[in-house]
């Protein structure tokens, strides 16, 4: 079947007359007739009952004309949703993002200003892992990542660029030694550490790794969390100490404690990622929003009020 079956038959069916049906597509009357023959043998009923004076619609025509009506009209608006899309007018952006990047001031606010000012742009959010968030780049299930980076050779078909750094922070158990005040990695020689798994395809879990392997020990891990509200709580249970980006200060759970780390290189960065090659409009101007709104959260203005 073909849209042009559909188109013929929404003509008789509108006419109930092969005469102006063909008038109006602009074909002979015999080649319609034989097409609607043809239309009806595939679908092994008949659309319509004839005699010498008139056309009347079957049951089954009736049913099959709502049908045709929507798919052309379905296809008449992807004509003009793929025209728009050219000319930059419509579009839609994938954008993959870790749980913890939601953690931040800047992705949210960067999202909602998106929002507010593309609202042409169908802006899709996917949860995903480092890992997962290079793979679906790569395999255009995503146009933009928003992750940590992880220790694996980046494909060349990707752009990575630092994004957003917060300082790492230690949450500590409420009336440990520790707790008062700031500390160094060098404290945590003989403490129980919570982190997050190898396998989360996480970057923070190697950042940790060679800060302490900086600090001249290995850290002493005893539990493991994918999500960081689960290691904040694990901390507050007591179970042992973690080392958390900044941006996770805003989990406040009554028996954790958030601490400064003084080391130097105890930072941890969001990157984002895209496909070198990617042509369109929307993942610049995205790119272009994120960027600016990194600047604007960094401007000493904005950290002020933020303060306040």
């Amino acid at each position: 079947m073909e849209l042009r079956h559909l188109r013929y038959f929404v003509a008789v069916a509108e006419e109930l007359n092969f005469t102006r049906a063909a008038e109006r597509l602009h074909i002979a009357q015999p080649p319609l007739s034989m097409q609607i023959r043809a239309l009806e043998e595939e679908l092994k009923v008949r659309l319509f009952e004839r005699d010498k004076r008139r056309v009347f619609l079957t049951q089954a025509g009736r049913h099959f004309l709502d049908r045709a009506r929507a798919i052309l009209e379905q296809v008449d608006l992807a004509k003009g949703e793929a025209r728009s899309a050219d000319s930059g007018e419509i579009g839609r952006i994938a954008l993959g993002y870790t749980a913890s990047s939601m953690l931040s001031l800047v992705l949210p606010a960067a999202l909602r200003r998106f929002r507010e000012e593309q609202p042409q742009v169908v802006l899709t959010l996917r949860e995903m892992t480092s890992l997962d968030q290079l793979a679906a780049v790569h395999d255009r299930a995503l146009d933009i990542g928003i992750l940590r980076r992880p220790d694996v050779v980046i494909p060349e078909d990707l752009a990575m660029e630092e994004w957003h750094q917060s300082p790492l922070i230690a949450a500590i158990p409420r009336g440990h030694r520790l707790s008062d005040g700031p500390i160094r990695l060098a404290d945590l020689r003989d403490e129980p550490l919570i982190m997050y798994p190898r396998d989360a395809g996480i970057g923070l879990y190697w950042k940790v790794h060679d800060l302490c392997a900086k600090a001249g020990f290995r850290p002493q891990m005893v539990q493991e969390a994918r999500d960081a509200s689960t290691i904040v709580g694990l901390v507050a249970a007591g179970a042992g100490i973690a080392l958390v980006p900044g941006d996770t200060r805003c989990i406040q759970l009554q028996g954790a404690v958030y601490q400064p780390v003084r080391d130097k290189g105890a930072v941890s960065s969001l990157w984002l990622v895209r496909r070198v090659s990617d042509p369109s409009p929307f993942t610049a101007l995205m790119i272009g929003m994120l960027r600016a709104e990194r600047k604007r959260a960094a401007s000493p203005k904005t950290a002020r009020a933020t303060v306040r």
